[in-house]
């Protein structure tokens, strides 16, 4: 039975090596004629639980997925931190923008 794809929304980490295999990822899906709706930056930052301060732990060195889309010609999506409030409503199963308004 075929299955007609949508799209592909792709997920990488600021580290190069990530970055060079969504190249390959991108460039498949060209070939294979499935339409990239965008990327997604996975834990681009990290945001302290105490006082919200965000920081780089993976520091794009080449400009990270942002830089990337942009030479590829791919939408950036944008960019999802590291924060302990995420995960902790992704376990219970409520939705993180309802439980933390306020959050990044």
């Amino acid at each position: 039975k075929k299955v007609k794809i949508d799209g592909a929304v792709i997920v990488t980490t600021p580290q190069e090596v990530a970055l060079l295999d969504v190249r390959k990822e991108i460039s498949f899906c060209r070939k294979t004629k499935i339409p990239i709706l965008g990327v997604v930056e996975n834990m681009s930052s990290f945001s302290c639980p105490n006082c919200g301060f965000k920081t780089s732990i993976f520091p794009p060195i080449s400009g990270g997925a942002r830089q990337m889309c942009k030479e590829m010609g791919v939408q950036y999506l944008g960019s999802v931190p590291m924060d302990s409030k995420l995960l902790e409503a992704c376990e219970k199963g409520v939705s993180f923008l309802s439980t933390y308004p306020g959050a990044p």
